[in-house]
């Protein structure tokens, strides 16, 4: 179960709404950091195996990627420097 203030950080991402948050709940995404380096393809895809039928178009895959970006943001390590 994702968290409240997973939730709110989750719901930060352009496009992304409760019901999208349902459907990451649903395939066991719990917080924010679970979603750096995902593929927005590949977490659709476990969405629509996990709802059985095919619920995602190309904005619902878009608002996947804002939100991964959003997590890389958040959550990545951010740039490795080299010394």
């Amino acid at each position: 179960m994702i968290e409240e203030h997973e939730r709110r950080r989750m719901l930060r991402a352009y496009s992304i709404g409760p019901r999208m948050i349902a459907y990451l709940e649903e395939i066991g995404v719990e917080r924010l950091d679970d979603l750096v380096d995902a593929d927005p393809h590949e977490i659709a895809m476990r969405i629509e195996i996990a709802l059985g039928r095919r619920r995602l178009n190309r904005f619902g895959i878009e608002a996947l990627q804002n939100l991964i970006e959003l997590a890389g943001r958040e959550c990545g390590l951010g740039p490795i420097l080299f010394i």
